[in-house]
């Protein structure tokens, strides 16, 4: 466990940065609930570190619904870190990239108001050309807005000759992508509770 968070030691760490006490929520859609049969990404993660991750996803929502739920969903349950993964269903819905913005700004505003670090999963690719050029353009403005991010979209461009296999709907990750959802947290969980650290003192 130490060993993959090396800055954990309680030598000179606060209680908040040790894996029995720190909590995450992660806030999403069914990406992140886990479609179609319940088991995600986050379940992995805290199985493999140890890390409490409370799963907050539900079907369907975009990002403007997932701001309505933020006091009910995130502050009741005084995490250290929110990381909040959407975008998607706006595609769907035709949901202007400024509005998308507009929603995860206000979320992070709120959430570090609380004392709660906002982190910002850049979502994973779409199967359809026009709704994953949108998509790109919510990841683009994203990494330029300065937050604390999890590029989960990056492995299944590598991996991209089996993207079929990934995401047979070309939506939603099955077992597989799943797993590649939770390395990727997991190798990017030092340099986020990194963050953490700066953020609190």
């Amino acid at each position: 466990m130490f060993i993959l968070f090396p800055f954990l030691y309680p030598v000179n760490s606060s209680p908040e940065l040790t894996p029995e006490t720190l909590t995450i929520v992660a806030l999403g859609d069914s990406i992140t609930w886990g479609y179609p049969n319940g088991r995600s990404w986050t379940e992995i993660v805290s199985r493999d570190t140890g890390v409490k991750i409370i799963n907050r996803g539900i079907s369907g929502q975009t990002l403007g619904e997932m701001s309505n739920r933020l006091e009910r969903d995130v502050l009741d349950a005084k995490p250290a870190i929110c990381i909040i993964m959407g975008g998607t269903n706006d595609v769907f819905h035709s949901v202007p990239t400024e509005e998308m913005m507009a929603n995860l700004k206000r979320m992070a505003r709120i959430l570090k108001a609380k004392g709660i670090m906002p982190v910002i999963g850049l979502p994973i690719p779409l199967g359809w050309q026009n709704s994953e050029m949108r998509l790109q353009e919510l990841r683009n403005e994203i990494a330029e807005a300065g937050f604390v991010t999890i590029d989960f979209a990056h492995d299944f461009y590598v991996d991209a000759k089996n993207f079929k296999r990934l995401l047979p709907d070309g939506i939603h990750p099955y077992d597989q992508g799943k797993k590649i959802m939770a390395e990727r947290l997991k190798k990017e969980l030092p340099k986020i509770l990194s963050a953490y650290a700066d953020f609190i003192r």
